[in-house]
Formats: C-alpha cells, structure tokens, sequence
C-alpha cells in the first residue's frame, strides 16, 4: 500500500483531535464552489448503497435480511468512517472504525496483505466491532492502484450463531468460548469471490450452514455492487475530487449535527438508569463461578454541552461477569448510537460524523469494556438496547423541556427472539432464530398522543415483523395457533403506550426439538425504570411453555383453541385444555425440549405511557375496549372509567366515573407518605443489610472511572464513608 493503514487511522486521529474538524477539514471548498456537482457526487454513493441493498437481500434465504430490514450496506473511508449507507441498520455504520482500526494496529496490509477486492469477514465484539456473534460484518477493500480510497461494508443478522445454545444470541454462556462462531476480522476471500474452506466453516461451524452461506453471499454481492460503483465514480470524478469530497461529507455531516444539538436540547446533564435480571442460579453445575443469579446495573450520564457536542458516561453500570450480557464497546456504540442518529441526523448526510460529536465513555471493566478477552458478549443486544432507550428519552425529555412536543414520547427497545434446534424425523439437523419479535415493537406514547402497536424499531428505518408463512418453514416443527396484540400490555397513562404481540406456536411431529429465548426485558423487572410524567412503564417480555397438552383432542373435537399466552393459562386453569406440565417464564427461558402437541407462548414488544392514568380521555379508554386492546376490569381499575354493557355495546358512567377518580386520587393521598419519611424507611434496609443477594451484589460490583458511583450513592443515602454493602 502507498500509505500504511495505520499511518492513515494515525493521521485522520491527529487531525481531528487537533482542530475539531473532521480530518482537519476548514472549509466545505467543493461544495461552496459547485454544490451541484457536490450534490450530484453524494448522490452518486447513496444510490449505489440503495441499489445494494434492494438487489443483494434477495440473494438470500433468510426472510430477516430479505423482508425484515435486518440488512445494511454502506462505503466507508480508508479509515473505517462511514460514507453512505443504505436502509436498514444504520448504527452499524461505526463498527467500521473498530474493524478497521483493529486491522490497521495488527498490521494487516503486511499480513496477510490488502489488495483490491479482497474479503474480510468478522463477527468478534472485541476486534471487530461487532455488538453479538449473530451480526456478521463483509469488508472489501476498493484501491487505486496501490492506494486504498475505500471499503464496502455488508452486514446483516445471522439465523445461528454456532454455540452450544443454540440461534442468533446464544443464551446462557458462561464466557467466549461459549459464544459459538467467533471471528476477527479475517481474510476469506479474494477477487470477489470466496474461499472454499471459508464456505465449509459455516457448513461445519453452525447449525444453519446453509442459510448463513446464502447469507454470506449476500453481503459480498452488495459489496461486489459497491466496489464496481465507486470505480466508476472515481473514473468520473476523478481520484483528488473523491479523497477531498469524502472528507468534506463527513465534516459536513458533523457541523448540522452539532447544530441540531444546539438548537433542540437544552444543556445539561440527563441521568438514566435500567437493570436487567440474570438468572443461572441452578442451571450452571458445571461452572461453578457462573451459578449465580444477578441483577445487571445500566446507568448512563449524558452530558450536553453548550458548543453541541454531547459525552455519555456509564459509569454505575455492573462490572463483566460469567454471563451471556457482557459486550465491548464497539457492540455498546452500535446502541448508543441508535438514539443519537434518529434525533440528530435528520436532516443532513448519514455518516460516521455522529461518532465524533457524541463521545461514549465505557469504564474499563465494565459491562460495556471488560478489559479481558474471554467475556462472553453473546448477547449484549438484550441490556444495550435497554442503555439506548436510556439514551433515547433523555433526549425526548430535553426536548420537552425546550417544547418540541411532536417528537417527545417514551422510547422503548424489548425485542424477543425464540430460537433453537432440532433434528426432523428424516434425521436433518437444523438451527432457528424467529425474527418476527425483532422486525417491529410497538412505539411508546407520546406526550400528546397514544403510542402504536408493532409500528416501530429503534434499531432499523424498516419496522416489519415479516409474514408468519416465512417463520413456519423455517422453523418446520412449529405452527401458528394465534398472532394478535395482547390486552393491557402496554404502559398505562394520560396516553398509553402500543400494545405488545402476543404469539402462540404449536408444536407438531417435532423429531427432536429444543427451543430457548434471546431478547431484552423479562418480567422479572421493568425494561426501563420509567414511564414519563407519572405514566406507568411498559410491562416486560414473559414466556409460557405448555408440555403434555390435549391440543389434538380439542382440535378433532371442534372445540376452541387458545391464541395467546394468556387464554392458554385461562383454558388450562377451566381445565378445558389439560396441560401436564405449565411454565410461565418471567425470565430467560433455557432450552426445553419440545414434543408433539406442545405450546410456546411469547409476549412481549410493548411500550410505556404518558402522563396520569385518570387524566386519560374516558372515550379513549372506551374505544381502546372496544377495539379489544384494553379489558373493562382493568379501565375501571387503572383508568378510573366505569362502563357499561348494553344491547349496542359499551357504554362510559360518567357519574361513577367523576367519583371514582376522585376516590382513586384520594386513596393515592391516604396512602402516600412524605419523601423523608420513605427515604429514612428505604435508608434503614441499607444500613441493616435488608435486601436480597442480587441488588447487594450489584451494588457491590458497580464500575467508575469518570465519577465516583459508590460515593454519589453513598452521598445520597448518607452512608457511613466505611459502609460495605
């Protein structure tokens, strides 16, 4: 190469940090002296990433990239910034910077050599960037002879990631070595095209082999679409315009987001908290030092600054452990930055320029940068998704603050993935991930309307929860009996949050089949520690397993089926659905083994509210019960609204209703106590040790490096200074 890649990483750091500037870079020259062709050159990129992804995702099998958005395509720089990018998962755009700065401090143009058109592949959080081993990076390297101007970036969501649990996160790994297919950035391929024995790996190494070649074929087709574009585009505009226009894009791209922080947050400092149950206690014999349940501590400080630039801090957030929630930072960015990107690049170029107005900052030893190789960070999507709803409303409460209402509302990111294994009756082996809880979750309430069902995703533009046909045959042994929003799930408020999906699969001639869950909240505890401006937060994610059913009998008997989790407790509690076996899973449920006649039930994707339950509109909560969406015990309970049923439907009491909310409000007077006296009640089951292992525990193995945590809690509960928890 002309330069070495470190010496190009090296020099965009020195210039950057020395001005402020992207690369240095004063003045938008070119676009001031020809925004047309400016304009026209960008415009160029762009198209070339939207023709990779509408082309490249139908090269695959798999309906999470090819229907589900679960995809993104983008052009980076030399340096590993991104350029353009396509629909789909925008925040993956600085994975780029990790990859490629790994690649440059190991000194791979030397070894094993960059050349044009050569493959890298990697799924490693540490060198690579990468948040989960389900999310599989492409990099091919596009040079000018011996120059390297750029790299096309491919990446989506693999059906299975290899590990002893099996599907796209595995589940209860204890550390790496468990987390299944794990690679960092590797040379697999060259001139387009791959190697042999990189095919066989996926054969060999995973239980989708197949799928996730198609996968891999994919991602390299789009990268291969890229690579041939951007020649062009070099021969058009020529090498000098190209290396100056793609610094000025990104230098561009920081400017308006620096001014979209000025202009719509108000300065000052956001504290946020989450906290995410673990439970192996009796599920890890083997691993001794893993046998233990915890409660994960995500803290996030987001400091805004007056000049628009923004730091997060995570200090207060649980030290790694010999779990499956651990993660790098690289894995932590592609969260953080989810929030970042969707209310800050709005209205300017999509590039890696918000990595450089937000700075993270993750404590050495933390559960966002362990410090050690051999953390397990196989799914750190399930409590960073929690860090960035974090994220997320406190901008949404800044933004309140400073009276853009239309884009205030609670941001909620619980996704759930059922996932597995099994051999069908013929003997063929398969591995499976159910994407459909990923592809969409339902939007929180917003401070002046009601939130909407399975209508969005933080993570992509592209919300769609894909056809349940897609799911049946690729999960052969399980079919749908129901798919329907749940009732009362959801956030209660003056405006409720949408309603989570509830599903039920039924499990026919299986051969052998295991099942188990990836996702973020479970119902142990809240997903995020709030619902805004005294709503409730939304309920999290909860599993019911039934084994040994009658399901055949009901079905050759005419007789209703269940079509959600909760009308199988309902019918098995009737005893008209007999059930020999009956788990309801308030937290990750482990593989279970699954017979003919067997059914899983998930729940989850919901949101949280708005304001005062009994300050909500008693029509809105009449025609959330008509629509089904809301049961009238739980209107009158949490709402306040008396109704009555009629030959045309329901009716609103207004009269019992005026007096009911007079009594709740009055009763939440009765019963309320003033702050200092919970505060000394609170204070003294900390002085007297009274609470459970797990919160002990995480108070105990918090990190800080910026700031004292432990102090600031001490401080505030007035703690002796020799105070151990």
């Amino acid at each position: 190469m002309k330069t070495s890649l470190l010496e190009l990483v090296e020099q965009r750091d020195r210039l950057t940090e020395e001005t402020g500037k992207y690369y240095g870079v004063h003045e938008l020259t070119l676009k001031e002296n020809d925004p047309v062709k400016y304009e026209r050159f960008y415009s160029r990129l762009h198209a070339t990433m939207v023709a990779a992804y509408e082309v490249s995702r139908y090269v695959t099998a798999s309906p999470g990239a090819r229907e589900m958005g679960e995809v993104l395509w983008g052009l980076l720089t030399p340096e590993g910034d991104a350029l353009a990018i396509s629909a789909g998962f925008f925040s993956h755009i600085n994975s780029g910077k990790y990859a490629i700065r790994f690649m440059a401090e190991h000194h791979y143009d030397q070894n094993p050599g960059i050349r044009d058109g050569d493959v890298f592949v990697t799924d490693d959080g540490e060198s690579g960037g990468a948040p989960h081993p389900g999310d599989t990076y492409t990099y091919v390297p596009i040079m000018v002879g011996d120059e390297l101007v750029a790299w096309a970036m491919g990446i989506n969501h693999i059906m299975e990631a290899g590990a002893p649990i099996a599907g796209s996160w595995p589940g209860f790994a204890v550390d790496t070595f468990m987390d299944g297919f794990v690679v960092p950035p590797i040379k697999t391929g060259e001139n387009l095209r791959q190697f042999t024995w990189w095919e066989q790996m996926w054969l060999r190494r995973t239980r989708a082999g197949t799928l996730n070649n198609l996968d891999d074929k994919m991602r390299l087709a789009g990268c291969a679409m890229i690579h041939r574009e951007i020649h062009k585009i070099i021969s058009e505009f020529g090498l000098d315009y190209y290396k100056r226009a793609i610094r000025e894009i990104i230098e561009e791209s920081r400017q308006m987001i620096t001014d979209n922080v000025r202009r719509t947050m108000v300065p000052g400092r956001y504290d946020g908290a989450a906290f995410r149950a673990v439970k192996y206690k009796g599920l890890q014999s083997i691993w001794e030092h893993a046998d233990k349940d915890q409660i994960i501590s995500i803290r996030q400080r987001l400091v805004v600054n007056g000049d628009g630039t923004i730091d997060a801090y995570h200090d207060g957030s649980s030290h790694w452990d010999y779990h499956a929630w651990n993660g790098y930072p690289g894995g932590a960015d592609v969260a953080f930055y989810l929030s970042m990107i969707n209310n800050f690049a709005y209205n300017t170029k999509p590039t890696s320029a918000v990595s450089w107005v937000m700075k993270t900052h993750y404590p050495k030893h933390s559960i966002y940068n362990p410090g050690v190789n051999v953390a397990s960070f196989s799914n750190i999507w399930a409590q960073s998704m929690a860090l960035n709803s974090i994220g997320f409303n406190s901008v949404n409460r800044g933004r309140f603050a400073i009276g853009y209402l239309e884009e205030s509302f609670q941001a909620e990111g619980d996704w759930e993935g059922i996932q597995g294994a099994g051999v069908l009756p013929d003997g063929t082996p398969y591995g499976v991930t159910n994407f459909e809880n990923v592809g969409g979750t339902a939007m929180g309430a917003f401070c002046f309307r009601d939130g909407q069902p399975i209508a969005w995703a933080e993570w992509t533009q592209l919300a769609n929860i894909g056809n349940a046909e897609e799911f049946e045959y690729l999960i052969p042994a399980t079919f749908y009996l129901g798919r329907k929003l749940l009732p009362d799930f959801f956030g209660h408020g003056k405006y409720r949050g949408g309603p989570g999906q509830a599903i039920l699969h039924w499990v026919v001639r299986p051969g052998e089949l295991y099942l188990s869950r990836g996702g973020a909240g479970v119902a142990y505890c809240t997903f995020v520690a709030q619902g805004m401006s005294g709503a409730y937060p939304a309920p999290a994610n909860f599993h019911i397993s039934a084994r040994g059913t009658n399901i055949y009998d009901l079905i050759s008997a005419g007789k209703p089926v269940p079509r959600d989790g909760i009308e199988l407790i309902q019918m098995a509690e009737e005893g008209t659905l007999k059930v020999d076996q009956l788990d309801i899973w308030r937290y990750d449920m482990p593989p279970i083994r699954l017979q003919d006649g067997d059914l899983v039930a998930t729940c989850n994707g919901s949101s949280g509210g708005w304001g005062d339950p009994i300050e909500r509109d008693p029509n809105l909560v009449l025609d959330d019960v008509c629509q089904g969406w809301l049961q009238p015990d739980t209107a009158k309970k949490v709402y306040g609204v008396v109704l009555e049923k009629t030959n045309e439907g329901w009716t609103i009491d207004q009269e019992l209703t005026t007096v009911l909310r007079k009594s709740i409000y009055k009763k939440r007077l009765d019963d309320s106590v003033p702050f200092e006296e919970f505060w000394e009640e609170e204070r003294n089951l900390l002085l007297t040790h009274n609470i459970i292992e797990p919160v002990r525990y995480m108070y105990t193995h918090t990190v800080s490096e910026i700031y004292d945590f432990d102090k600031e809690v001490k401080e505030f509960w007035q703690l002796p200074e020799d105070f151990s928890w």
